[in-house]
């Protein structure tokens, strides 16, 4: 039983983090409150990480419904949740990263052409997707759509394109389309070479390189 789920950890960007923040900003005092629990909850060093996310998800529950950020942010906390106790209770966490994949899902439905939640799923979803027997390739195919075929990676720049410009190939590489997941590895790290998106692509195009 202990091996159904392994030890995994959702990590969102800062460019990702930094966008959220100030949209939560706009939104409500509450969401942003919920937020800031969600990204001091992800420091290694953070000693009250457990009830950080507790916090986080106490906040944002009560706007879950309606509103797609506080949505998106609240299904991520509970698949890092699902990551913390994995070990411990590998059943349990698995029925979490069920409930925080359809927050995310939720969340989409509630605000489809916003591109930081699409990032957001799609981070989620491919971490998860690698790391548990979760699979979220068929939801994430949607926002990989929304970005390549629709052209809304476009909108983006910076580090907010390496990223979306790295998961994308993260998600065709997932699917055996290697030389083209090579050529979004290239244009995460034109994006943005200095970021942390920027070098993962430059090591992925290192690694598949030798």
């Amino acid at each position: 039983m202990k091996k159904i789920v392994k030890v995994w950890l959702i990590i969102l960007s800062l460019s990702a983090a930094g966008k959220m923040n100030a949209l939560a900003e706009e939104i409500n005092p509450q969401i942003q409150k919920g937020i800031e629990y969600h990204n001091r909850s992800r420091n290694p060093e953070e000693k009250d990480a457990d009830k950080l996310i507790e916090d986080c998800l106490e906040c944002l529950e009560p706007f879950t419904q309606s509103n797609a950020l506080a949505c998106a942010i609240y299904g991520s906390a509970t698949n890092i949740k699902a990551g913390r106790i994995s070990k411990a209770s590998p059943l349990k966490s698995l029925g979490l990263l069920k409930k925080g994949s359809k927050y995310l899902d939720q969340a989409v439905s509630i605000n489809p052409k916003d591109e930081s939640i699409r990032l957001i799923r799609l981070e989620n979803g491919i971490e998860v997707s690698r790391t548990s027997p979760v699979k979220r390739y068929k939801e994430i195919s949607k926002d990989v759509d929304f970005f390549i075929k629709d052209g809304k990676i476009k909108s983006l720049s910076g580090e907010s394109k390496a990223e979306a410009y790295l998961y994308c190939g993260f998600y065709y590489l997932d699917s055996g389309k290697l030389d083209y997941a090579l050529k979004l590895f290239e244009e995460a790290e034109r994006a943005d070479p200095s970021s942390e998106c920027g070098k993962k692509a430059h090591k992925m195009l290192e690694k598949y390189s030798e």
